[in-house]
């Protein structure tokens, strides 16, 4: 059997195919199977959170996923809720020998809702995330593989047990833009309500400007506290 001869363009991709590998893997470019929030401070503790399947949408600059412990009907209902809701913008897929490859670098937003009865925190800060799979797959997962998370604003009973914290793990999505749009509408307006000023769970303020001149995100009142939290362990 003759021997074929690779060309020198074959031998290049190649070349950059095993490259990437190796950098990815000696720079630990991986994330735990489950989502996890680990404080980075002198008593460092972890929240663990089983968010399952969440929904994902395709902006016109960005893909945007949003997971949760808490129905939508649930959510939908206000009043005291207990769980987690993360929403994640992937806002450029790294490519090998294109863009940054890197943990320390930055191409997703990140918010991070923790409610405890009426108490409300919400996190923010920005990670590294690289995509198993391509936006407008019926199923598209996330490894969130390096973050930086604190505090950006909660109610007035909020004990903020983390911050600073680092976000890691893998997150799996499936593409239904009306349902991620109903939840990050109704996270707005739960945590609007609880805060008694606009916050807004999603991709810009644009949207947030469009949705409220439609008539689709109002104002509430806030409702008295129960003195429940969800579970940090230590």
């Amino acid at each position: 059997m003759a021997l074929r001869t690779r060309t020198l363009s074959e031998a290049v991709s190649i070349a950059a195919t095993l490259f990437s590998s190796v950098f990815l893997c000696c720079c630990g470019v991986s994330a735990p199977e489950r989502l996890e929030v680990t404080g980075l401070g002198p008593s460092p503790r972890t929240l663990r959170a089983d968010l399952g399947t969440g929904t994902y949408s395709q902006e016109l600059a960005n893909t945007s996923f949003i997971l949760s412990d808490i129905p939508l009907e649930r959510l939908e209902q206000g009043g005291d809720l207990n769980g987690y809701l993360l929403h994640v913008n992937l806002l450029w897929i790294p490519k090998a020998g294109k863009t940054a490859i890197d943990p320390e670098s930055t191409n997703a937003s990140l918010r991070l809702l923790i409610f405890s009865g009426t108490e409300i925190g919400i996190y923010g800060g920005g990670g590294f995330a690289w995509p198993r799979g391509e936006p407008g797959d019926t199923e598209l997962g996330l490894d969130v593989v390096g973050s930086s998370l604190s505090l950006l604003a909660s109610t007035k009973g909020f004990t903020d047990l983390l911050s600073p914290a680092q976000l890691t793990g893998r997150l799996t999505s499936r593409f239904d833009e009306v349902h991620s749009r109903r939840m990050r509408r109704t996270a707005s307006q739960v945590v609007s309500n609880a805060l008694r000023a606009v916050e807004w769970v999603g991709p810009g303020t644009d949207m947030l400007k469009r949705e409220t001149d439609d008539g689709l995100f109002l104002a509430a009142q806030r409702r008295p506290h129960d003195g429940r939290s969800p579970e940090v362990s230590p």
